[in-house]
C-alpha cells in the first residue's frame, strides 16, 4: 500500500469509527440529557476531542514500542467502557421515570464519573452531564473500546515505515473521526431539540437511546 492509499484508508476508517456503536450510544445519551442545544454540542465536541486524543496517544505508543495493548488489559478496559454505557443508559431511564425528561438529575452519575477521575463534582454541572464528564468519557472510550476500525488503523499506521508517517496516518484518522462525531452530535442535538416540542415523542426517543446504550454496554461487559 502506498502512503497516499494508506492515508485515504485511515481517513475513511476515522469516518467509520465516529459512528461505531459505542460512539452512537454515548453521544445520543449525552446529548439527550443537556438543557440546551449549545450544551449538547459542547459535550459532543469534548467527547470527540477526548476520544481522538486518547487514540492518538495510544497509536503513538504502538508505533514507537512496536507492541499492541496486552489482550488482558484491553479486555478489562472494554468492560469498563461497557459499564459507562450501562450507567448512562440507566441514568436516562431513571430521569425519565423521575421527571419525565432526561435532563434534571445528573448528580449521581456525575459523582461516579468524578470519583473515577478522582476530582470533585462542581455544582454548576450537578444538574446535568457536564463538559468535564463528557471529556472523561471520550478518553475512557478511547482506551477501552478497541473496535475493528480502531484496530485496523493501528495496524496500518504501525506499518507505514516510520514514526512520522504513522503519526500522519493517526492524524487523518483523528480528523475523520472528529468530523463524523460532530455530524452525529449535530444530528442528535437537532432531533432532540425538535422532539422537545412533543414530550411524548421526546420521552420515547430518549428511552430508545437509553435501551440501545444498555444493550451495547452489556454486550461489551460480556465480551
Amino acid at each position: 500500500m502506498t502512503l497516499a492509499g494508506a492515508l485515504v484508508s485511515c481517513t475513511f476508517l476515522g469516518l467509520q469509527h465516529g459512528i461505531d456503536v459505542d460512539h452512537v450510544a454515548a453521544i445520543t445519551d449525552v446529548t439527550s440529557i443537556q438543557r440546551t442545544p449549545l450544551d449538547a454540542t459542547r459535550c459532543g465536541l469534548l467527547y470527540a476531542v477526548g476520544h481522538a486524543a486518547t487514540v492518538g496517544l495510544l497509536g503513538i505508543g504502538v508505533i514507537t514500542l512496536k507492541h499492541s495493548v496486552p489482550p488482558q488489559a484491553s479486555m478489562w478496559m472494554e468492560r469498563v467502557t461497557g459499564m459507562t454505557l450501562v450507567l448512562l443508559g440507566a441514568y436516562v431511564f431513571a430521569s425519565l421515570f423521575n421527571s419525565g425528561t432526561p435532563m434534571g438529575r445528573g448528580r449521581a452519575l456525575l459523582s461516579i464519573i468524578g470519583r473515577m477521575r478522582r476530582g470533585p463534582v462542581k455544582e454548576d454541572t450537578a444538574g446535568g452531564y457536564g463538559p468535564r464528564s463528557s471529556l472523561s468519557l471520550g478518553v475512557l472510550h478511547g482506551i477501552g473500546a478497541e473496535t475493528p476500525t480502531q484496530l485496523s488503523v493501528l495496524l496500518i499506521t504501525s506499518n507505514l515505515g516510520g514514526i512520522q508517517n504513522g503519526i500522519l496516518g493517526l492524524s487523518v484518522f483523528a480528523v475523520g473521526m472528529f468530523v463524523s462525531n460532530m455530524l452525529l452530535t449535530t444530528a442528535a442535538t437537532g432531533v432532540f431539540s425538535i422532539c422537545k416540542a412533543r414530550p411524548a415523542v421526546f420521552r420515547s426517543l430518549a428511552a430508545f437511546t437509553a435501551a440501545y446504550s444498555l444493550w451495547i454496554g452489556l454486550k461489551m461487559i460480556a465480551g
